[in-house]
Formats: C-alpha cells, sequence, structure tokens
C-alpha cells in the first residue's frame, strides 16, 4: 500500500478519507486552506471571488 503525502507540511496522511486530492496533489484539509489555494467546505471546492459555501452557508 502507497503512504500519501501532505504537499503543505510532508507529513503522512491517513488512508481515512478525509483529505483533498487537487490537481492530482494530496492535501491535509487544514493545509490546503491555509496554502492560499482555493477554498474547500462541503466537499466543494470554491475560486476567487467566492465567499459562502452554497451548500452550508458558512463564510469561505
Amino acid at each position: 500500500m502507497t503512504t500519501l503525502t501532505c504537499e503543505g507540511c510532508d507529513d503522512p496522511i491517513e488512508d481515512d478519507g478525509s483529505h483533498i486530492d487537487f490537481n492530482g496533489e494530496d492535501w491535509h484539509e487544514a493545509c490546503f486552506e491555509v496554502s492560499g489555494g482555493p477554498s474547500y467546505c462541503c466537499g466543494m471546492m470554491y475560486e476567487d471571488g467566492e465567499d459562502t459555501c452554497q451548500s452550508c452557508g458558512e463564510p469561505l
């Protein structure tokens, strides 16, 4: 089995389905949020200019 490594912190990613695969790169959700890339909420990616999650209504 291959161990996934987070692109943001280089730590291993647990195989529990709670990571983000963005353009073929694997990220912890927390690392992805602080990376300055698109926002992520409720399983959806939001590009710059979007400020509210369409699913839950929380600010991005």
